[in-house]
């Protein structure tokens, strides 16, 4: 049994990699902030008390434990502005005690490593699935082309900057939501599933709404996407091992919301609320193009892989055709929240889990590219590559006060003189520039991508390859068979 070496070079790679910035980022982000100490709480909750209402453990004041202890010791580099109280983040409801809000997911899987070790032994489960994740990027990227160099350099070249790299240490819900989600889409675009396939990809899908709720329109998809192969292909069953985990998944999500929220789907203030028509537009070009929270400010080669969308669908039809059902509703919802940006923390953290897929486009491409292509895409992502390693010399420049002002630009102006963070534009709305500076940010968005398009496209290249030897090829290396 053979396994691709690829893909073991990708882990180890990525493994030691994100070893290496765990003290600097352990050092600058002490205490755990933003989301994090609210789901520690739950695990309190959870492993000392059996329940899940939080009312004892805010009033005896568990937070305590996260926090240093005050004064802060000399040399002392994490944050400093330190609250001496923090107030539940609670869920609308009308039971009595104190129930959190955010997702029961991510608790449960780091519940016992942390009364294990702490902040440590929740960290390691999220960077066990950043490492996953790097190999199923691979994976993804070798559905789109015959060589392993180019699938291998693409998800080295995602899983290494942002907006990956950050979430890895952070006890949020977005890298393993990203391994569950690329997993489950892979197998569903897949011909042909093992019966411990399927039932991986239906546990990946039912866990997705319980990380969180925002999933579950998602998950719902994949599953009629499931339905339909069952029902196409009469008399296989191997697909219908993934619709038993997704249906207790789905009806125990339903159930906890019926006890919860006395409805069976999560009330929407729970999250903000959600935006007008005019917000939605704003909101999706938000996502994308805001000066502290945008994708492609701070990952610009993601640009290049929307231009590069149809060779991914020339040589992997079935994976863009599963992955646009699960992500096109998913993202119009994300625009549609008010909070889109995902308030504190780094950037582009609702996007954390599409970003993978652009393993696939890139991968498609860069098969095909010339010289000359390969060194548009090399300078584009060392822009977002520099951006990544200034942001991890001072983790504390992932984030960002809703003012407008790029922490990480900052820090490059300051070095070099130059005014980046002044050429940005803010469209989270609670500080958003003038309506014109946006209308303009969105144009130029959309004009930079039509030349990426040109580029990708039309212009001669000096070296093409046919784009037969870009085929799709089966993605069987992860569960231990060799490829052909």
């Amino acid at each position: 049994m053979n396994i691709d070496r690829w893909l073991l070079a990708i882990v180890a790679i990525v493994a030691v990699a994100y070893v290496a910035m765990t003290p600097t980022i352990f050092e600058r982000l002490d205490p755990i902030t933003g989301d994090e100490p609210f789901y520690v709480m739950t695990v309190f909750s959870l492993t000392r008390d059996s329940d899940l209402d939080e009312s004892n453990n805010y009033a005896q004041r568990d937070y305590d434990e996260i926090f240093p202890s005050q004064p802060l010791p000399d040399g002392w580099r994490g944050w400093t502005r330190l609250a001496p109280t923090i107030s539940p983040h609670l869920a609308v409801t009308d039971r009595d005690g104190q129930y959190t809000k955010h997702g029961l997911g991510l608790p449960l899987l780091i519940a016992v490593p942390y009364e294990l070790s702490g902040r440590t032994g929740a960290v390691a489960v999220i960077l066990l699935a950043a490492v996953a994740l790097a190999g199923q990027i691979y994976l993804l990227a070798r559905r789109a082309t015959s060589s392993p160099k180019v699938a291998a350099v693409v998800a080295l070249g995602l899983a290494l900057v942002m907006p990956i790299v950050p979430y890895t240490h952070l006890l949020f819900p977005e890298v393993p939501a990203a391994l569950c989600l690329v997993y489950a889409i892979r197998r569903v675009a897949s011909s042909s599933n093992t019966h411990v396939q399927w039932l991986l990809a239906g546990l990946s899908i039912g866990m997705l709404p319980w990380l969180h709720q925002r999933f579950a329109p998602t998950a719902a998809i994949l599953a009629l996407l499931i339905v339909v192969r069952v029902w196409r292909e009469r008399g296989a069953l191997q697909p219908v091992t993934a619709l038993i985990p997704i249906l207790i998944g789905g009806v125990s999500l339903m159930g906890f919301n019926l006890w919860l929220y006395g409805a069976p789907v999560q009330p929407p203030e729970n999250h903000d609320g959600f935006n007008s028509l005019s917000g939605t537009v704003n909101g999706a070009f938000g996502l994308l193009l805001d000066a502290q929270w945008g994708l492609w400010v701070v990952a610009p080669l993601m640009l290049l892989a929307v231009a590069a969308l149809p060779w991914w669908i020339t040589v992997d039809r079935d994976t863009v055709r599963v992955a646009a059902f699960a992500l096109v509703p998913y993202l119009l919802l994300l625009a549609f929240y008010s909070a889109w940006w995902g308030s504190w923390g780094p950037p582009a953290r609702y996007l954390v889990p599409v970003v993978p897929f652009a393993a696939g486009p890139l991968a498609a491409w860069l098969s095909r590219a010339s010289f000359w292509g390969w060194a548009v895409a090399v300078t584009v992502w060392m822009t977002g590559a520099t951006l990544t390693v200034v942001g991890l010399n001072d983790p504390q420049r992932f984030y960002h006060q809703p003012d407008g002002r790029n922490n990480i630009a900052a820090a490059i102006d300051t070095a070099i003189g130059t005014d980046i963070a002044g050429w940005l534009i803010a469209f989270q709305t609670q500080g958003p520039s003038p309506l014109d500076e946006r209308l303009r940010a969105g144009s130029l968005a959309i004009v930079l991508l039509v030349i990426a398009a040109l580029l990708i496209f039309a212009v001669p290249r000096l070296r093409s390859r046919d784009p037969a030897n870009a085929r799709q090829i089966p993605d069987q290396a992860m569960e231990g068979r060799a490829r052909p």
